[in-house]
């Protein structure tokens, strides 16, 4: 009986302070757990795309260990092997152990690597066929988690590369055109968009390159293929480079070879052209009530970049006067300061976001 006492005393202390009862106890912390190793998780999102000679390689690096641990080391060490289809995955002499930083916080963007891997001249020509890749992290003791799964490309012979690319403005956008490929070739033709000189403070989204589709056709009067970017920004500098890209189905995975890219062409879309003269421009001249008014409707004009239209009236042996001080958006116009008894002239011109007027549409009011 007094060793289970002295048992429980030695369990549970109570003491008195200040009149107070306070009990202490031992929690149990648990087994101990070991040291982290430090090994950066596995690639997860690894890209490989062919273009020309070349295959590019896209992954993000991981902030994390194996172990959900943030990296305490400041860089990891990145390798990565090539194999194709059956065949051993063997380490890329250049791209062995590469340092690679880790910014604690940074998006998956910030942290994105391109890496480009010059392809052997057995793999530049042939058939289409299968070329696996993949990437391995290690820490600064060289110690790793693994290769991370396979992303794949093509190897084989790739499309002709663009010839002739050429840039010009239009008023509907930049018309881009270049030189068909010989023979019977469909391979399709992609853009790529990139800004000259972002501006200051411009978000990182709105200065990444864009690839456009061409939907080109070819112009048989020019000998050329075109295509229209209707989505360009006035005054903003840009440079567009082409590629064909051909896709190929090789067993169940479907891969894309890429032409090496055009050589670049620079332009600046000013939109500064003269708009067309509005269509159907009719004049409604009507009494009410002892008010005379006259109304004027047209066709809108249907072009990018268009500030409105302005009014002008003229009558019969008088000077032109404006009667839109603002150009107005919608295409019509209500003259409540007409006189019945006199004959107009009222005239009718698209005005740019610049400023520029263009072509007049006119019509005439009898008295």
């Amino acid at each position: 009986m007094q060793d289970a006492r002295l048992s429980g005393v030695r369990r549970w202390a109570a003491v008195f302070v200040g009149g107070v009862v306070v009990a202490t106890g031992c929690a149990s912390p648990g087994p101990p757990r070991p040291p982290s190793l430090q090994l950066p998780q596995p690639v997860r999102d690894l890209s490989a795309a062919r273009v020309g000679d070349q295959v590019e390689l896209r992954f993000a690096v991981p902030q994390r260990t194996t172990d959900g641990l943030p990296i305490r080391e400041g860089q990891v060490k990145g390798s990565v092997c090539r194999g194709g289809e059956g065949e051993p995955c063997v380490t890329v002499a250049k791209l062995q152990g590469v340092s690679l930083s880790i910014s604690a916080g940074a998006s998956a963007a910030a942290r994105t690597v391109t890496w480009r891997d010059e392809l052997p001249k057995a793999a530049e020509s042939g058939e289409p066929r299968l070329q696996l890749y993949r990437v391995e992290l290690s820490n600064l003791e060289g110690k790793t988690a693994g290769w991370s799964d396979p992303a794949y490309a093509a190897a084989g012979a790739a499309p002709a590369a663009v010839r002739g690319l050429m840039a010009e403005e239009t008023r509907a956008g930049i018309l881009l055109r270049w030189q068909p490929a010989g023979g019977s070739s469909e391979d399709e033709v992609l853009l790529r968009r990139e800004v000259v000189s972002p501006p200051a403070g411009a978000k990182r989204e709105e200065t990444e390159p864009v690839w456009l589709e061409s939907h080109a056709s070819a112009d048989k009067t020019r000998g050329a293929d075109e295509t229209i970017d209707g989505s360009a920004s006035e005054d903003t500098a840009y440079r567009y480079v082409a590629v064909r890209r051909k896709v190929v189905q090789l067993g169940e995975r479907k891969v894309e070879l890429r032409s090496a890219l055009s050589a670049p062409v620079e332009i600046t879309w000013r939109n500064a052209f003269s708009p067309a003269a509005p269509a159907g421009l009719s004049a409604a001249p009507f009494a009410e009530g002892g008010a005379f008014a006259v109304d004027l409707v047209w066709e809108p004009v249907e072009e990018p970049g268009l500030k409105g239209y302005v009014v002008t009236r003229q009558a019969d042996g008088g000077a032109a006067e404006t009667l839109t001080p603002q150009p107005v958006t919608l295409p019509a116009f209500h003259d409540a300061t007409a006189k019945q008894d006199v004959r107009y002239r009222y005239v009718v011109r698209a005005v740019s976001k610049k400023g520029v007027e263009g072509a007049e549409a006119t019509v005439a009011v009898e008295p």
